[in-house]
């Protein structure tokens, strides 16, 4: 089968593979699927057939321990892809203004939030596993030292990170952060 041309630059731009027949990159299932979107009606049918085909596989990769939980930063990805796929204004700064429209932040808060989140998650996944240290947490998470980690984490959550720790394990109004992490 050959790809439509389009497709295969969105593939080569997502992937990074060579431009290569559709049997020597997908298996069997992957194949009919795409056979699937090509046949599909309109362009809601095509989304549709993506979203039941990709959906099951996401969710099991992540039961798997093969990509973290990442509620906030899977909506900023959203949300970027979302704006910048609009058609107008295309400039970097057009599509700040535009996310900043729809989410009442501009994406530089939405990202650091998304840092303190997955720091968050880490720090409570390694305090399970009794090998806590703040400072590798902030050099894991990008930021310049724990001093750095701390000022974001008390600026978004209002909390140190010890303290916002030691609340999601004792008080029960924290119960979101229990569940995503």
């Amino acid at each position: 089968m050959a790809w439509p041309s389009g497709t295969m630059n969105a593939l080569h731009a997502l992937t990074h593979l060579s431009h290569a027949p559709l049997a020597d990159v997908f298996d069997a299932p992957w194949q009919a699927w795409s056979q699937q979107v090509l046949a599909a009606a309109d362009d809601d049918a095509r989304v549709a057939l993506i979203d039941q085909f990709l959906e099951p596989r996401w969710q099991a990769a992540r039961a798997h321990g093969e990509t973290r939980t990442n509620v906030v930063g899977d909506w900023v990805r959203a949300l970027s892809a979302q704006a910048t796929a609009v058609g107008w204004g295309q400039s970097a700064r057009n599509i700040e203004r535009r996310i900043k429209a729809w989410a009442g932040q501009p994406l530089r808060r939405l990202r650091r939030l998304n840092r303190v989140e997955q720091s968050f998650f880490e720090a409570r996944a390694r305090m399970q596993a009794g090998k806590l240290s703040w400072a590798d947490i902030a050099a894991w998470g990008g930021y310049a030292d724990q001093a750095h980690l701390c000022r974001d984490m008390r600026e978004i959550t209002g909390h140190s990170p010890s303290e916002l720790a030691r609340k999601v394990e004792e008080d029960e109004s924290y119960w979101a952060y229990r569940i995503w992490s």
